[in-house]
């Protein structure tokens, strides 16, 4: 009884975080990253990743606008890539924060990358560290 007690309340807390209007406004603002967001990504992910150059199975999502005057965006990344043993984890998914085309900060396993609606392209740009 402690337990469903536990989760309702926990449930009745968390339910107003984020409204379904503001969910319906983030998915409306998506659209395809631009080249300069990509290579962005890219650039910084040498520096984020433990070892860039393992990167595969790599997606890029839509660029949404994360506050209603579109100063703060983000996109979420979806790739494969080895950790510090060598091993790879499985494909992981980050959540990065932009302004304008330069990316700020990044969350990893970010809830909004999760939803159904959001769209995913391929991003090549990234797996292709391997070939340098």
């Amino acid at each position: 009884m402690k337990k469903i007690m536990f989760v309702a309340a926990a449930g009745a807390a968390l339910s107003g975080c984020v409204t379904q209007g503001e969910v319906d406004r983030v998915m409306a603002s998506q659209r395809q990253p631009t080249p300069a967001i990509r290579a962005a990504i890219v650039r910084d992910a040498r520096d984020y990743l433990i070892d860039p150059y393992s990167v595969r199975d790599a997606e890029i999502s839509s660029v949404m606008d994360a506050t209603p005057d579109g100063k703060l965006q983000f996109v979420c990344v979806k790739a494969n890539a080895k950790n510090r043993m060598g091993g790879y984890t499985g494909r992981t998914t980050i959540s990065v924060r932009l302004v304008g085309s330069n990316p700020v900060s990044t969350n990893p396993n970010a809830t909004a990358c999760a939803m159904p609606l959001l769209r995913w392209y391929p991003f090549n740009e990234l797996e292709n560290l391997r070939d340098i």
